[in-house]
Formats: structure tokens, sequence, C-alpha cells
């Protein structure tokens, strides 16, 4: 996914709610704040004309891939399900209205990964340079959201280095793109600075690098946002596994 398509823009738009032509329940004000409260975005409605439905399609709609990633996500922090839940439960949205925020919040929320994925470097292409460039991104996903949101990046920084080791001491892999536990295998088995003497405390170390990464990429497939998943990691929990990378 390049960016949002008008038809997806439109479908958040409709997850927000419009009522007499305004967005949500957003003021002029609200809305001014919305951007930087929310989206960590320096973005000033007030530049552009019409109401804040329109100025919020125009914002959107002009948006890079990553900077409309953040405003999904802030849609989703001001506007969470359970805020229709509740209006639902009130009385203020019937039954088919209810089952169509949830459809658009899935829908919202796998956007967001796909938008977050887009343009971002991929594992074969990474060099030392551009590994100090993936954890530039995740500093700014750290600073601007949370660690949660930055742990796929690590993690792609971690793996690319790995490889980058492995490529100039001339070890070759079958596959194109190699786990990070295939990576690593390949390093301690072929890699001149692990023939060392066969000492078992040596091994043990060794080996519980192995586990660990085995364990991480795990915790990065299936507990971050690296792909649509419900269970997100904690904040103190994606800050550990940060700096066990």
């Amino acid at each position: 996914m390049e960016k949002l398509s008008p038809t997806e823009i439109n479908s958040v738009v409709a997850y927000i709610g419009v009522h007499n032509g305004y967005l949500g329940n957003f003021s002029y004000a609200s809305h001014a704040e919305f951007y930087p409260s929310y989206c960590g975005l320096d973005i000033n409605p007030n530049d552009y004309e019409g109401t804040t439905r329109e100025r919020f399609i125009k914002i959107l709609t002009e948006a890079d891939a990553y900077q409309q990633s953040k405003i999904l996500r802030g849609v989703l922090e001001k506007y969470p399900l359970e805020y229709f839940e509740d209006r639902f439960e009130e009385g203020f949205l019937n039954k088919t209205e209810i089952e169509n925020k949830r459809r658009l919040y899935t829908k919202i929320k796998g956007w967001i990964s796909q938008l977050e994925g887009n343009g971002l470097i991929k594992v074969d292409e990474l060099d030392y340079e551009l590994v100090e460039e993936v954890l530039k991104q995740a500093e700014i996903l750290i600073n601007n959201h949370s660690a949660a949101s930055a742990v796929d990046r690590v993690h792609t920084a971690l793996h690319g280095y790995l490889k980058k080791i492995c490529d100039e001491a001339g070890i070759v892999f079958e596959k194109d793109r190699p786990t990070i536990q295939e990576i690593f295998s390949k390093l301690k088995n072929e890699h001149p600075c692990f023939k060392v003497d066969n000492d078992p405390n040596f091994n043990a170390i060794i080996n519980s690098i192995s586990k660990l990464l085995h364990k991480l990429n795990d915790i990065r497939n299936n507990r971050s946002f690296s792909h649509l998943n419900e269970n997100i990691l904690g904040e103190p929990e994606a800050l550990f596994i940060i700096n066990c990378r």
C-alpha cells in the first residue's frame, strides 16, 4: 500500500462519523489540537478552507504514507471502538451502524500496518548505513507514538546487521531471505570469530543467544505491529524487548 485511496479515506471519515457536514464531535479548535496531541504531527488545519470534514480529507489526502499511519493511529486513539460501543449501548447507534464501525475499525488497523511498512527499508537491502537509518526510524516511532510500534524496526536493524556481518565474511545462504535464526546459526558455525576453544561455558552462552533470538522473533511476529496482531505488547514489555536487542 503506497497511500490511502480516496475510497479508504472516505471509510475513515465514515468511521469517525459526520454530523451536519462536520467531522465527528470536532470543533475547529479541537480539530487543530488533534494533530499535535494525538498524531505527533505539526499540522495546522486552519491553513485549509472548509468544514472540519473537508479539512480532514484534504490533510489526509496530502499526507505521505508515514503521516497517514500516524493520523489513523490518532483517529483510533481519539475514537476507539469502545467509544462507539458505548454510544450503541446508549441508543445513539443502531445494530447496523455499530457493525459497520467494527468492520471499519478492523480495516483501519490493517491500513496502519500496511502504511507503516510502506517505503521502509527491507532486510535484504540493508548495509551498516541503512541499519543506522532503521534505528533512527525506530527512535522516531518511540518518541512520537510508542515502543510497541518500534519493535519491528529494531528487529529489522538487528536482522540486517547480522546479515551484513555474514556477507563480509563470505558466508553464503541457500535462501534469498534467511530468517534471523538461520543467519545466527550460520554465523556461529562458520564465522572465524566463533572458531575458539570448545569451551562448555562459551557454547552455553552462544546457545542461549540462539534461543533468545528465536523468542524475540516469535514476539515480533505475534505481539508487534509487524502483522495485524490483536495482543500487542504493552509499553514496559516493548521497551524490554527493544533493549534485549
